[in-house]
């Protein structure tokens, strides 16, 4: 028996004892969401062999599993649904302790490079992800640069098990090619041609460590334009061509006097050759 839990608290959590849902936002679903992102009957969450399968009913905004969009797939606690806007945490009641009332961050794959820019994907605590370009795997990421299964994520205390699972071109943690290593929330893990930053949810053990958001992640770097305006250079004055020397008032007084000094004797020499001639 598994729970469905709304991220907003805007509905009472729901609890799947039946072996056919319908969900949509039609009064007649069994789970009725007030949303208008929601198609009238927008997925079905069937249990198939003790298994619990959500169905996409062709919808129009989709049906997401830790961020990728499913037509169908098996739902495991701690996974994060998302139909139209509404999300929902899966939860299993037997590992809630009595009176719990709030439900923990997952970590996060936030990819920064230009192969998927911007994508996101939930990486629960409850249970390991594998990472792949087949359809088995938890995040499937359909391009030849990834082995069918490539990777595994492992949620460990506070910091994230990775473990290769001996692909072709790799997993590196920080540009070192690694088969198996632990992460801090801000490492680097790329899979070939695809890079990711692992960003951990903010718990208290790790409170010295310094988080950057998601948005501060996958924000683009802003680079400053260059000036068209011209530059103005500033020479120091460390020569004498283009050292100004200070002048005090009694040197200036000093100068003044044998300027006018000389000129007296130039204009008496001038006076002087006019009566001798």
């Amino acid at each position: 028996m598994l729970k469905l839990h709304f991220k907003d608290n805007r509905q009472p959590a729901f609890w799947v004892t039946e072996k056919l849902y319908c969900i949509g936002s039609a009064s007649d679903n069994q789970l009725v969401i007030n949303d208008k992102t929601v198609d009238a009957l927008h997925a079905k969450l069937v249990v198939e062999d003790d298994k619990y399968v959500l169905k996409d009913n062709n919808s129009s905004s989709g049906c997401f599993i830790n961020g990728q969009r499913i037509t169908q797939k098996e739902i495991f606690p701690g996974d994060l649904l998302r139909l139209g806007e509404t999300e929902l945490i899966v939860l299993d009641p037997r590992r809630l302790q009595e009176g719990e009332a709030t439900v923990s961050a997952p970590w996060r794959l936030v990819s920064d490079g230009s192969w998927l820019p911007g994508k996101t994907f939930v990486i629960p605590a409850e249970r390991s992800v594998t990472i792949g370009r087949t359809e088995q795997c938890d995040i499937t990421i359909p391009g030849t640069h990834l082995s069918r299964r490539h990777t595994e994520l492992c949620i460990q205390g506070s910091k994230m098990f990775i473990k290769d699972l001996g692909s072709s071109n790799g997993t590196f943690l920080n540009e070192k090619q690694i088969t198996e290593a632990f992460a801090e929330n801000g490492d680097r893990l790329r899979l070939d041609v695809y890079t990711f930053r692992l960003v951990a949810p903010d718990i208290h053990a790790n409170k010295t460590r310094v988080r950057a958001s998601i948005d501060s992640i996958s924000k683009p770097v802003e680079r400053k334009q260059p000036s068209s305006e011209p530059k103005r250079w500033k020479t120091r004055p460390t020569s004498p061509g283009n050292r100004i020397e200070p002048v005090d008032d009694a040197a200036r007084a000093s100068i003044t006097k044998w300027i006018l000094l000389g000129l007296l004797v130039v204009l008496l020499g001038v006076i002087g050759s006019k009566f001798l001639w």
